[in-house]
């Protein structure tokens, strides 16, 4: 099961359940065939006939069988289990769990149901799976529900998950909150006395537990690598000779808002302190974080060393290579630009001269974290767009040097609950203002069939001088979707309803040399429309961009919407959005475009967004064979967590206790870097770098 990031008999204790099914009550099978088809029920029978027949088409049995109850009998049938026939022998009573297959009044029978052959003594597999509230697992592994259900039956019954319990007894008692074992017990064979709608909605004392435990030990291990951090020398020292904040903003066209000037102020005394700064700079879209990185970058190497900003697309690398080389020209730095692809002269020297000790800075993709790139003395890491990376490549980069500083930046603002999840080794700074003279931006939202407002918005744009963003889901139509793709309507559109305006088509599959020749004829204005997929999503800026339409707004993710929303409304004329949808609107994606109609507010809509699709993959891991999170739900859960990191907070106050810190090294030590949590780091006495 490695592959499922279940490892342990512990992981497999802690894998929840999908959902839990009542088999406790039995019906008859009268009862049954009076329900919709398809709803299931537990069937005490006797076994009348059997047989087994083989059908014509290859590979295919079926293993039909006539059982009966007081009530009268029922045809049964199960498909490619051929091994039945021989346990169906007549007169054996066995209890089936399942639904009728029938409709609309037409006769049915009861197919592939689960069975248990009776009798079976009390504490054998027969009460596992049947007469009782039965969990129902996600297929793990190529297992099935039954199959789990039986390893964890077996599992609990030779006493594993009897091991110390890591949550202290204080902590048991202050929260009511039953042991360990107890829990897990109650997790996977809930008993009889169960409130129902406790178990569906994870409020039963057991399921309170073991969220409260996962989130806690996910704290403590986010507290913990905090520690670790901070008792790290880090690798540079601010020199005085690298300028006052008056020096550094000479370099700015422009003033700071309030909300940059705050967030300045912080990350400079982070900058100029005595330990490694570990920063989350969150904002909305055009809020002006990158002023704040290119202050943040210019400091560092003035005062001697090298520094790196990562981004996660070749357009935006570009982009802030071309605008932080004309900004920090004056200055007499240098700016690199490392991309993928074929290795070059130009990167070969790049390469080179970052291995030594020159300051200097270096602008660049996910190239940075390759082997072949070494530091010789890195002291600031600024990571943009943040949610386009994962925890491992963050921590990549970062080991490049010794305990460089960290900023990590992203325009789509996370809600508290979620921040001290998946962010919580990061100290938060927040720009709330946006620079002042930015246009408005309207959003408004139709059916594809009227489309034509949206085009003739574009061609009242481009006749203006403006220009527009036109973006799909799709590079190429598909036979196996609907979806409008690309390639095919910047064609259809250069023909048709925007013939004559100067058109470009840029999407991910492009050769690199002519993605890159059609976004600089974009931005010097000579193309007027710039047809794409979501590659432009992230941190593109021409001023002169006024209109975005967005085909199939129901497929995207709120805060993808806002990202692409935010290309426009960068200069000073009013902009407006055209989310177009289909014919077919869910309630769901209805209320999801809704909000975006009501607000521009980056914040809201993150809350909005975490609300209607959940946390996702809190740690941006799974590509690295972390689960995340198996029992808490951030959204749902959020109680808890406040109850988890009030907790946490009274622990780290004090010397934390021990067998909890090597609890939460063993849960989350692999992917946040901490080790396995044989070495002890606990003891550190009082601090307050809380979660």
């Amino acid at each position: 099961m490695a592959e499922t990031g279940i490892l342990t008999v512990d992981d497999l204790l802690t894998l929840a359940p999908r959902r839990y099914e009542d088999r406790s009550r039995f019906m008859t099978l009268a009862q049954l065939a009076c329900r919709p088809a398809g709803e299931k029920g537990t069937l005490l029978v006797e076994i009348r006939s059997s047989r087994l027949l083989r059908t014509r088409r290859r590979g295919l049995t079926i293993t039909r069988a006539t059982v009966t109850d007081s009530s009268g009998e029922e045809e049964v049938v199960w498909f490619n289990q051929p091994y039945l026939v021989r346990h169906l022998t007549p007169g054996r009573r066995l209890i089936l769990f399942g639904g009728m297959s029938g409709a609309d009044g037409r006769p049915g029978c009861i197919q592939n149901p689960e069975m248990e052959l009776l009798p079976k003594d009390e504490s054998g597999e027969a009460s596992v799976h049947m007469g009782r509230v039965v969990p129902v697992y996600p297929r793990t592994a190529g297992f099935s529900s039954r199959q789990l259900r039986r390893l964890l039956h077996q599992a609990l019954a030779a006493g594993a998950g009897h091991a110390p319990d890591p949550l202290p007894v204080e902590l048991l008692r202050r929260r009511d909150l039953p042991e360990r074992a107890a829990a897990l017990r109650a997790l996977h064979f809930p008993t009889g006395d169960v409130d129902p709608e406790e178990l569906v909605a994870c409020r039963t004392p057991a399921q309170r537990r073991l969220i409260y435990e996962e989130l806690l030990l996910l704290l403590v291990a986010l507290h913990l690598k905090r520690q670790k951090r901070r008792r790290g020398a880090r690798s540079w020292t601010c020199l005085p000779a690298a300028g006052t904040d008056a020096d550094l903003k000479s370099f700015l066209p422009f003033s700071l808002t309030p909300g940059q000037e705050k967030a300045w102020q912080i990350i400079a005394g982070d900058l100029r302190g005595a330990t490694p700064m570990a920063r989350l700079l969150q904002g909305d879209v055009a809020c002006g974080k990158t002023a704040i990185a290119a202050m943040a970058l210019l400091l560092a190497v003035k005062s001697g060393t090298q520094a790196a900003l990562m981004v996660p697309t070749e357009i935006l690398a570009r982009q802030h290579h071309t605008r932080l080389e004309r900004l920090l020209a004056p200055a007499g730095m240098r700016v690199g630009l490392l991309l993928g692809g074929r290795p070059t002269d130009a990167s070969r020297r790049l390469k080179a001269e970052l291995a030594g000790l020159e300051p200097c800075l270096v602008i660049g993709t996910h190239a940075l974290i390759q082997k072949d790139v070494r530091f010789g003395n890195l002291g600031l890491v600024v990571i943009d767009e943040q949610h386009r990376f994962g925890v491992a490549q963050r921590m990549r980069l970062a080991g490049k040097g010794r305990h460089p500083d960290l900023l990590v930046m992203t325009a789509t603002p996370i809600p508290r609950s979620l921040a001290l999840t998946r962010y919580g080794d990061l100290d938060l700074v927040e720009i709330r203002d946006r620079p002042p003279g930015r246009a408005t931006v309207r959003t408004e939202i139709l059916p594809r069939s009227e489309a034509a407002t949206a085009w003739e918005a574009v061609r009242s744009a481009a006749t203006a001088g403006r220009q527009a963003f036109i973006v799909y889901p799709l590079v190429d139509e598909s036979k196996s979707s609907d979806l409008a793709a690309a390639c095919a309507a910047y064609a259809d559109l250069g023909a048709g309803a925007l013939a004559g305006l100067r058109l470009g088509l840029v999407h991910g599959r492009l050769p690199a040399r002519e993605r890159q020749a059609t976004m600089a004829a974009f931005m010097a204005g000579r193309i007027q429309v710039l047809v794409a997929t979501t590659v432009i999503e992230v941190g593109l800026d021409v001023e002169d961009a006024t209109v975005l339409v967005v085909e199939h707004a129901e497929r995207f993710g709120l805060a993808q919407l806002h990202q692409l929303r935010g290309r426009i409304g960068r200069g000073s004329r009013p902009s407006t959005c055209y989310l177009l949808h289909g014919d077919r609107l869910g309630d769901e994606s209805r209320q999801r475009l809704a909000v975006l109609e009501r607000t521009f507010d980056g914040f809201e809509l993150a809350r909005e967004d975490l609300r209607l699709r959940g946390a996702g993959e809190l740690l941006g891991v799974r590509q690295h064979g972390s689960m995340g999170l198996r029992l808490a739900d951030i959204v749902r859960d959020e109680e808890i967590l406040q109850e988890a990191r009030e907790d946490c907070l009274t622990l780290s106050a004090a010397a934390m206790p021990e067998e909890l810190a090597q609890a939460a090294r063993r849960r989350w030590g692999q992917p946040l870097g901490l080790g396995s949590g044989r070495e002890s780091e606990v003891g550190v006495g009082p601090g307050h770098d809380h979660p």
